[in-house]
């Protein structure tokens, strides 16, 4: 029964945006309630170990739920003030329980993002009435937008994508599925990454192989590598793909990278950094939970940043959505926790790297998601953290 739990709560951290029923949330707290469930079941059994590093976690979460800083109007949302807390309970079960994660539940993850896609693809009308009693809203596919399967939108399901996929190579190397399973799941979750559009998935798809493959580099391959690339990248200007929203971006990167910017979803998520950057230099030890919107407007007032990364590419007013709310949970703790929450992030990527290509590729793609995309709870930041965190062999007690 346990074991049954343990493989729920892999299920849904792959696939954080499904629940049976969904809450106005992108993400859904479905591996949180299961993750809860399974420390609870835990702590009955006298069986939970904390390292200093889980130690600190747990004391910066508590801090932040009762951290209102010296402003009386902060809020109290308890979705933001308990993102820590639920954060913790994802790592700390993930942390328990990673080893006993199936490769069945891996592969079942991508084949039904993959099968999300392709009825996507071929039959809007008939997946949206459908998706949408499992996932909370879905956004179509105008402008140049792909496909977004069991997604919030097209960006999340490719970067929910990206994590299966070198989720899969590291059970790959850990001889948890064979070498014909791996490449199997490898295109699979590459063609759902290439029908979702997204630039920010192709841009940190491309990230991931580039960082790879140059780990890779010898002399034979750097020569096999000058005649394939030229014929990739002649074969994808020619293709449909080249004219999407993600293929535009794609170009960019090859022909002109200085104006990458003009990408609207791009210059979104540098905006959603620089509100955090600026709000340190002005608030150091942070204004407290519930002062998002509030100290971010002041940020915008002394720094311009709203026109600024308007002249850049946002447009339609996405801007001040930002000084309203934010999907950058760097951003939002930022302001919140001062730099107490930027030395947390620091030791958190230090505790969980080590000197292996997988670990840089893993811990960088997490860091990435906190900077710029996601909550502070988004299950497969942790699948990565831990993934990297297991390869340096730490001896913690597992067991069912």
């Amino acid at each position: 029964m346990k074991l049954f739990i343990v493989n729920l709560f892999f299920f849904f951290s792959l696939m954080p945006f499904i629940s049976p029923y969904p809450l106005a949330t992108d993400v859904q707290p479905v591996s949180v309630l299961l993750g809860s469930l399974l420390i609870v079941w835990r702590f009955f059994e006298r069986r939970i170990f904390l390292d200093y590093f889980s130690i600190c976690f747990i004391i910066i979460s508590f801090f932040s739920l009762f951290y209102s800083g010296v402003d009386s109007e902060n809020s109290f949302e308890p979705r933001y003030r308990f993102g820590l807390i639920f954060a913790f309970v994802t790592f700390l079960t993930t942390l328990y329980y990673f080893k006993f994660f199936s490769p069945f539940v891996l592969k079942a993850a991508i084949y039904l993002n993959f099968f999300g896609i392709i009825w996507h693809f071929f039959s809007p009308g008939t997946f949206e009435p459908f998706a949408e009693n499992f996932i909370r809203t879905i956004k179509g596919s105008a402008g140049g937008r792909g496909v977004t399967g069991f997604g919030a939108e097209p960006s999340f399901n490719s970067i929910t994508a990206l994590v299966q996929l070198v989720i899969s190579y590291y059970f790959w190397k850990s001889n948890k599925i064979s070498i014909s399973n791996f490449l199997t799941l490898f295109v699979l979750c590459l063609l759902i990454i290439l029908l979702t559009s997204s630039g920010t998935g192709y841009l940190l798809t491309f990230f991931v192989f580039s960082v790879y493959f140059l780990s890779q580099l010898s002399f034979k391959r750097i020569i096999l590598l000058s005649i394939l690339l030229p014929i990739f990248f002649i074969s994808f200007i020619n293709s449909s793909y080249s004219e999407s929203r993600g293929g535009q971006i794609l170009k960019l990167v090859f022909t002109n990278p200085s104006i990458i910017l003009s990408d609207g979803s791009v210059s979104e998520r540098l905006l959603a950094i620089e509100i955090g950057y600026r709000s340190l230099q002005l608030n150091p030890i942070g204004k407290g939970g519930g002062s998002y919107e509030k100290t971010a407007n002041q940020v915008n007032d002394q720094f311009n940043l709203v026109n600024k990364y308007e002249k850049l590419g946002i447009c339609c007013g996405r801007a001040d959505g930002y000084l309203k709310n934010t999907v950058s949970s760097f951003a939002r703790y930022s302001i919140e926790l001062g730099i107490l929450f930027s030395l947390f992030l620091a030791y958190l990527i230090y505790h969980c790297s080590h000197l292996k290509i997988y670990s840089f590729i893993s811990v960088s793609l997490a860091l990435i998601m906190i900077l710029v995309s996601f909550s502070i709870i988004f299950p497969p930041i942790y699948l990565l953290l831990i993934s990297s965190l297991y390869q340096k062999n730490m001896n913690y007690e597992e067991s069912t």
